[in-house]
């Protein structure tokens, strides 16, 4: 994701240093630095001065010294609270007092990785969508501690990147992705049932509700990520048996270090990106009965998660819908859609 965020930040006029774990994952870096500003050179989308200032102002380093200068720092790491608060830690140390921290966590609070008291009024989350320069919505959440100053400023960096800030407070975070989790746990209830496949199911997804399956997105993601972000977000739930058959299912699938397309296991098998073709996924065939029954279990479950959002305050419905339409890629209405089955 951080490669992703940092290419898209390279289409913008920013001195730009890409902090990096390790020299391999720095030279991995470069290489894919290089290959993406020169391929903009050479299609005429950026002038050859153009193209050498890039290449001045981007720095790729394995030392954290070399963010001193900067105004913001977006982290994207693994989904490690651990990791996350140690390089934070770090990088407080280093930064000027007016620098803007921020993480691009898509499960962990922002108050959970404030490094002092010195940076409270300076921290934020910023949770960009994949893929960046396609998502329009980055979640801009803010702690109790988080100044005016800051939210402005981030909201206005959003705004100059043409992307469309999605307010939001801890006491109801990551709203997004969090509400498809209860749709997501009843494809997993529906599906223990074993009434269906996880490829039928995905399929009436696809044809009635969204353009990607449920189990689909699962290995885009990452099973294990899904996981880890599944089991924060269940702490703002008072349902959480809704979910053990899924919790169990991913715990288990990463046990086995079936992770989706990152290591060509997941509810489906890949080679590299692609999607292996399964002789069985296409002889689905569902009778009109179970095919109605589980699109309404689905349907109902979105349409109760969307009615707790909007009575929550957090946004109007007009709001929560422009968002929406970017998130599950859609040109409808997302409220209104579904069929009745």
């Amino acid at each position: 994701m951080g490669t992703s965020i940092i290419l898209f930040l390279n289409g913008f006029d920013f001195n730009l240093t890409w902090l990096c774990s390790d020299e391999t994952g720095m030279e991995k870096a470069r290489r894919i630095f290089l290959k993406k500003t020169g391929h903009l050179f050479h299609c005429g989308i950026i002038s050859e001065s153009e193209y050498s200032l890039k290449l001045k102002n981007t720095l790729v380093t394995i030392d954290p010294g070399n963010l001193k200068h900067c105004d913001l720092v977006v982290e994207t790491i693994y989904e490690s609270l651990t990791e996350k608060r140690k390089l934070f830690r770090i990088i407080d140390t280093i930064v000027a007092k007016n620098c803007i921290l921020t993480s691009n966590s898509s499960s962990f609070s922002p108050s959970e990785l404030i490094p002092s008291e010195d940076r409270k009024d300076k921290f934020a989350g910023l949770h960009f969508f994949f893929p960046v320069p396609l998502k329009n919505s980055v979640e801009l959440i803010t702690t109790s501690s988080t100044s005016m100053e800051t939210r402005e400023s981030l909201r206005n960096f959003l705004l100059y990147l043409n992307k469309r800030p999605f307010c939001q407070d801890e006491s109801n975070p990551f709203i997004l992705n969090r509400l498809l989790l209860d749709l997501q746990a009843e494809a997993f209830n529906i599906i223990s049932e074993k009434e269906i496949s996880v490829a039928g199911l995905d399929a009436l997804v696809k044809q009635y509700l969204f353009p990607t399956g449920v189990f689909e997105f699962f290995d885009h993601v990452g099973i294990d990520i899904m996981l880890s972000s599944i089991e924060s977000y269940i702490r703002y739930s008072s349902d959480r048996e809704l979910y053990l058959p899924m919790i169990q299912k991913l715990d288990v699938m990463v046990g086995h270090n079936q992770l989706g397309i990152k290591t060509g296991k997941g509810f489906y098998s890949y080679n590299g990106s692609v999607l292996v073709p399964d002789l069985s996924m296409q002889k689905i065939s569902i009778s009109e009965h179970l095919r109605k029954k589980t699109v309404n279990r689905l349907r109902s479950y979105f349409e109760k998660s969307v009615s707790t959002v909007l009575e929550s305050g957090v946004c109007s419905s007009a709001e929560l819908a422009v968002h929406l339409q970017d998130y599950l890629g859609i040109d409808r209405d997302p409220f209104t859609f579904f069929p009745q089955l």
